[in-house]
Order: C-alpha cells, then sequence, then structure tokens
C-alpha cells in the first residue's frame, strides 16, 4: 500500500495518494529546493536529490516526494484561495506567493 495523508479541516476533507505509474514517480520534488526565480539568478542547487535506487526503499523515497509536493500544492491553492476571499485577491495572492517563496527558499536571516 504506498503512503497516503488526509487534510481535514473546518469540514473539507482531502485525501492525498501517491498510486501512480512508477514511471511517474521522481525523487525531484516540484515544490522542494530552490525556486525557479533562485536558479534564475545563478544559484547553484547543492541539496538536490540523487536519483531514486530500484529497490523498495528508493520507491517509497519517490512516493513521499510525489506526496509532499501533492500537499504542497493543494496549501498553497487554499492559501490563494483564502487571500481572495478576503477582499482585495491581487495584493492577497501577492502575499501569499511571498509567504510561499519565503518557506520554500528559507527567510533571509540578515
Amino acid at each position: 500500500m504506498p503512503p497516503s495523508a488526509v487534510y481535514k479541516t473546518n469540514g473539507l476533507q482531502h485525501e492525498f495518494t501517491t498510486d501512480v505509474p512508477r514511471d511517474e514517480l521522481t525523487t525531484e520534488g516540484k515544490t522542494t529546493g530552490p525556486s525557479e526565480f533562485v536558479m534564475s539568478k545563478g544559484a547553484t542547487d547543492r541539496d538536490k536529490p540523487s536519483e531514486a535506487k530500484d529497490s523498495a526503499m528508493g520507491l517509497l523515497r519517490c512516493q513521499v516526494t510525489r506526496l509532499q509536493d501533492d500537499i504542497n500544492e493543494f496549501l498553497t491553492r487554499r492559501m490563494q484561495q483564502e487571500a481572495s476571499n478576503k477582499g482585495d485577491g491581487s495584493s492577497k495572492e501577492q502575499e501569499a506567493e511571498e509567504l510561499e517563496k519565503q518557506l520554500l527558499d528559507g527567510a533571509d536571516e540578515d
């Protein structure tokens, strides 16, 4: 049975599964690592994951990466929806995007 997760809040429930074909799984997450913006400025991803081995642990690693991506994307959409429902959607959406960037890229400590 592949890993799964359930998100529940205020009457909303969403299930996440990783029951997808093996060739669609990878260790390179879409929502982890440096953002495209950071990479376009010449950064190097020193923490880039290695390819998964053809083993049970390698498969699990890919499934967990997929699960994390699905959850991150879902929660980002929820944040954007909540922000747009509170009024001025454009500024709230920008704030949500900035928060996402800070969470994914790390906040500057300068």
